[in-house]
Order: structure tokens, then C-alpha cells, then sequence
């Protein structure tokens, strides 16, 4: 690998269904996978108010992931390209895209540049908080991977350099839009309930954590306390109860009891792929990290 191509891993496509059941059969993937949940609710709960309302959901976290991507581009990020991209990858409207804009300028994470221009057309800028959110996300996602692809360790070291986690961003970039669909929401109840929804993954990630360590699959039963989860994750017990519903009219599980959730095998195989896909791509940066020039 030359460098030229950032998403290039050998010849294979590592988001295949191939690349990931290879991954999935790995002795340690489950370790990883309870590890990338383990980190994400350690940097959730970590981040202040701002970082969270910015990324609690896909459509936000997507707008996040954008505008470091837009970033890189030679006209830069602005309110009218991030937009335009949201739309194109049918993300979310434009109105959730000015009230990104708007939350992000006020809390420091971008700065607009000043100028004759309509303001939707001048140069947004990442802050130093917005890289610095970006930088403990990587390092976290990199950390798990490594459990089932120790060499890309060599890459954690790389990301104190705020060119290196540019060049990281530019590969999930180059990656998105090989994969587009990697940001749309067209999938099962994983995609379009827990996913898509105020919390609903850090909901997901709690309850993978809190199962048997001996289970046969990911995700399996786990006891819940819909109290606990509202104050945990900053949302109403409501919001929690209708969450657990919808998964359960959707297949996704079954509550036999007011404190326990059951998780049917399908469910568990989706998110089993999901987990590896997300693992797959960190090792996909990694890769592009450690063919980074020294200089970079």
C-alpha cells in the first residue's frame, strides 16, 4: 500500500460480508465488540453537555463526522456544502442541519469567518474542542480493534498529531463515499430504532454490558431498570419505554418481565455484524495511519 488510496486494505473489501464473518469467527471478537461499547459510554459519559447533544443520535453524529470530513476539501466547510451533503446522503433535512450549525458555533466546537458573503457560504472552522472529540473517539475505537488486530496498535501513538487525525477523518471520508449506505438508515430495528434514536445505541451498549459473561450470543437477556437508563443517558423514562416497545413490536426483543429484556438470536446477529462492521473500519484507519509518512 502506497498510501495513495487511504480506505485500501490488500485486495478485499473490508466491509464485505466475507470480512466481516472472518471477523466475527475471531476467538476475541466479542471482547472487542463489549470493548468499543465499553469505551463509547466511558467518552459519553466523559463529554460535556455540548458534545453530547451533538452526537446523541445518527443524524447528529453523521453531521459531526461531516463537517471534519468537509473540513479537508478545498472550499472547505460551510453551512451550504454540509447540507448539500446531508441531503445527497439522505441524512437529514436542512433544517437539522442549521440547528447543528448553530448549537456547535454557540458551544465553541466551529467558528465562522468573517466576510461580505451570505454566512452560509463562509468557512466554518474546527475548534480545537472539535478535534480533540474526534481524537479520543478514534483512540477508543483503535484500542478495541486492536483486540482482534493487535498490529494496528503502532497506530495509537500517531493520533497526538492533529494532521494524522485529519488524515484518519479523510479515510472514514473516502470510505463513506465508497459505502454510502454506511450512512443511511434503510436497516432492521438496530439501524431504525436504536441507532436512529436520542440514545437509543448508549441504551444498546449498557444492556450489552450488563449480560452473562458466558452467554451464546452478544445479545441475549440483561435486566434493565428504565430509571437508571433515563438518568444515565439524559432522556425521559417515556422515551426509554417507548424505545424498548418499538423494539419489541419490531422483533427485536421481548420483555417478559417489567425489569428484563430477552433479545431474539436475529436481533443479536444484527448487531454481531453491525459490531464488526464498526471494528472493521477502525482497522480500515489504522491502516491508512501507519502509511502516513512520519512527517505527516
Amino acid at each position: 500500500m502506497d498510501g495513495a488510496d487511504p480506505i485500501e486494505v490488500d485486495e478485499l473489501d473490508p466491509l464485505s460480508d466475507a470480512a466481516v464473518a472472518r471477523l466475527r469467527a475471531d476467538p476475541r471478537f466479542r471482547e472487542a465488540a463489549e470493548s468499543f461499547a465499553a469505551e463509547a459510554l466511558r467518552e459519553f459519559e466523559r463529554a460535556d453537555e455540548a458534545t453530547r447533544w451533538l452526537q446523541k443520535d445518527l443524524g447528529r453524529a453523521s453531521l459531526y463526522m461531516a463537517c471534519a470530513i468537509l473540513d479537508l476539501a478545498p472550499e472547505g466547510l460551510t453551512v451550504t456544502g454540509l447540507a448539500a451533503t446531508a441531503a445527497s446522503a439522505g441524512v437529514c433535512s436542512r433544517g437539522r442541519v442549521l440547528a447543528f450549525i448553530h448549537y456547535a458555533l454557540d458551544s465553541g466546537r466551529l467558528t465562522l469567518a468573517a466576510g461580505p458573503e451570505p454566512w452560509i457560504r463562509r468557512r466554518l472552522t474546527l475548534t480545537p474542542m472539535f478535534m480533540d472529540n474526534m481524537r479520543q473517539r478514534l483512540h477508543g475505537g483503535l484500542e478495541s480493534a486492536a483486540l482482534v488486530a493487535p498490529e494496528i496498535a503502532a497506530a495509537l501513538p500517531k493520533l497526538r498529531s492533529d494532521a494524522i487525525v485529519s488524515r484518519a477523518t479523510a479515510a472514514v471520508g473516502f470510505l463513506l463515499k465508497a459505502r454510502p449506505e454506511l450512512n443511511r438508515n434503510p436497516g432492521g430495528p438496530l439501524r431504525q430504532i436504536f441507532i436512529a434514536r436520542d440514545g437509543g445505541m448508549r441504551v444498546l451498549q449498557h444492556l450489552m454490558l450488563r449480560q452473562d459473561p458466558g452467554r451464546e450470543r452478544l445479545m441475549q437477556t440483561a435486566e434493565i431498570s428504565r430509571a437508571d437508563l433515563s438518568r444515565r443517558f439524559g432522556v425521559s423514562r417515556t422515551h426509554i419505554t417507548r424505545l424498548l416497545a418499538d423494539a419489541e413490536a419490531a422483533g427485536a426483543l421481548t420483555l417478559p418481565a417489567p425489569e428484563q429484556v430477552v433479545f431474539a438470536p436475529a436481533f443479536s446477529d444484527e448487531v454481531e455484524a453491525y459490531c464488526a462492521g464498526q471494528l472493521q473500519v477502525m482497522r480500515t484507519i489504522a491502516q491508512t495511519l501507519m502509511s502516513a509518512s512520519p512527517a505527516a
